[in-house]
């Protein structure tokens, strides 16, 4: 099966949100109380002009704090850290923390990046992703599981690493509101696909794709044309990806749906103000909870990585 459903799943479920948090993805608030246009503004700096159109929607202001994320990347290495020393080894966590996620840009309404376009196609750009695993550090294979045994004890499946993320999860306060924030991140982007504002802007697309030679009836179909499961990218498939891009500029197609899909989600968010501001008390209590884990183990300098 082409990689092309794959990007289109990606762009109805891991761009609705529901991976921006650092703990379940589950989303957290950030500042309910600020003003409409200081939470707009936020959205709009965050988004990076509005190319992250996830993180510039409405619900995005649930979302883990960088300070609550921090709070919960430190209660895992104190938790990695403890694991640790039951090898009578050392951890220090990095400086900053790595991306996890693919390089290219917010697909939530199909590929909206000019450059990425051109030099990618509608392939993914490669990942930042990077993990040095130096085989002369004996931390390293304890830390990420690359072997069953350490010294004559058994290592956690998956390493100290994995062990602390399990748990976490165990341990950590539970959210139960968090599912009315993923609902409303995922049934306004469904909402938004019958959008007259939407249905109108995808036909001005379309239109514009064939006066550039391509026949799509959709942003979101454009990509099944081509296989993404080789890394070779055709020109043929780079033009298209570029007219797909350049149309939408064109015709405001990236603007007229992330607004469309924000008044759906604003209308939600009003009726679910109660269980929302639930939402942020729960979502306190887990990062007072990442404070207390992450400060209840000393820290230890080392000399290794993590």
């Amino acid at each position: 099966m082409k990689r092309a459903h794959a990007l289109i799943g990606a762009a109805l479920s891991a761009m609705l949100l529901v991976s921006a948090c650092s703990a379940r993805g589950e989303v957290a608030t950030s500042d309910p109380h600020g003003t409409p246009a200081s939470r707009e503004a936020k959205a709009e700096q965050r988004s990076g002009n509005f190319e992250d159109f996830t993180h510039a929607l409405p619900i995005a202001q649930y979302e883990y704090t960088a300070a609550q994320e921090r709070l919960i990347a430190g209660a895992k290495d104190a938790l990695t850290r403890d694991c640790m020393r039951r090898f009578d080894l050392d951890y220090r966590p990095a400086d900053a923390a790595t991306p996890e996620s693919s390089a290219s840009s917010d697909r939530r309404y199909g590929i909206s990046d000019l450059q990425e376009a051109k030099r990618y196609g509608y392939h993914l750009a490669p990942s930042r992703q990077t993990i040095p695993v130096p085989s002369t550090d004996p931390s390293y294979p304890v830390l990420y599981g690359a072997i069953s045994t350490f010294d004559g004890k058994d290592v956690p499946k998956g390493g100290c690493r994995a062990e602390a993320v399990r748990t976490w999860e165990k341990k950590r306060p539970t959210t139960k509101a968090a599912d009315v924030a993923r609902e409303i991140a995922v049934t306004g982007y469904h909402e938004s696909l019958s959008d007259p504002s939407v249905l109108k802007v995808t036909k001005q697309w379309a239109s514009c794709m064939s006066a550039a030679g391509f026949s799509f009836s959709s942003p979101l179909a454009a990509p099944q044309d081509f296989d993404l499961d080789t890394p070779a990218v055709s020109e043929k498939e780079r033009k298209a990806a570029v007219a797909d891009v350049s149309c939408k500029i064109r015709t405001k197609l990236l603007e007229t749906w992330l607004n469309a899909e924000s008044s759906i989600q604003r209308a939600d968010i009003k009726a679910n103000k109660g269980r929302l501001t639930q939402l942020s008390a729960e979502h306190a209590e887990v990062a007072e909870f990442a404070r207390s884990t992450g400060s209840a183990l000393p820290k230890t300098p080392a000399s290794n990585g993590g």
